[in-house]
């Protein structure tokens, strides 16, 4: 890699930082009731799409403050009998999607070092690309844009799964899984003030409060 293309790299994770930095400014004046407002109304949509409808397979993020409270989701994923996966984590660089069992087995679950309820690292579990795959792909971010990018934490988790997923569909013959990000109103931004790198992914749908946004 020539000095100039690295410059740039680290330039783009320069304004990514910052982006993520104004970003968590802003979403800390969303009160709590205003943000389970906009988390009811976005959930509402994503339940009604035929992207959720259609799936008999999951994967949800378990959500922390600063993002759309997925707690209904994963509620009704168990009463209408999907398949639901949630996020482990393995080291900085590795995402696995592993299987609840029951909305039980969800309020069970110990929290990490994020505060974030998880799955513990040594409990045995189906992960999505064992057997079935996935259907949907629930997604979270920092930011978004009407053109249907996406700026996340900056560790790059989703971005590999997506491509992992895509991947395993094609060896087994498979629709690869269809991708919705939720989002809050504080969470999005002009288009052009996310700096965007090859390895970046679209989500194929971003729900928000006032519009569904479709990668184009």
């Amino acid at each position: 890699m020539t000095e100039a293309p690295q410059h740039a790299m680290a330039a783009v994770k320069a304004l990514k930082k910052a982006l993520r930095k104004e970003l968590a400014g802003r979403l800390k004046l969303v009160t709590s009731e205003v943000a389970q407002k906009e988390s009811n109304i976005v959930t509402e949509k994503l339940l009604g799409s035929h992207e959720y409808r259609n799936s008999k397979s999951v994967s949800v993020y378990i959500s922390m403050d600063g993002e759309i409270n997925t707690r209904e989701v994963i509620r009704n994923i168990f009463d209408t009998q999907k398949a639901c996966y949630v996020p482990r984590f393995m080291g900085s660089a590795t995402m696995t999607m592993v299987k609840l069992n029951s909305w039980e087995d969800f309020l069970s679950l110990p929290v990490n070092k994020w505060n974030i309820p998880e799955p513990p690292a040594d409990q045995v579990r189906e992960d999505a690309l064992d057997k079935q795959g996935l259907d949907l792909i629930i997604v979270p971010g920092v930011g978004f844009d009407v053109a249907g990018n996406r700026i996340g934490h900056g560790r790059g988790y989703y971005d590999r799964y997506m491509q992992q997923c895509e991947e395993w569909a094609a060896k087994n013959n498979r629709q690869p899984p269809k991708t919705v990000a939720l989002a809050l109103r504080e969470q999005m931004v002009d288009v052009g003030r996310i700096p965007l790198e090859p390895t970046d992914r679209k989500p194929d749908v971003i729900l928000t409060p006032d519009e569904e946004i479709r990668a184009k």
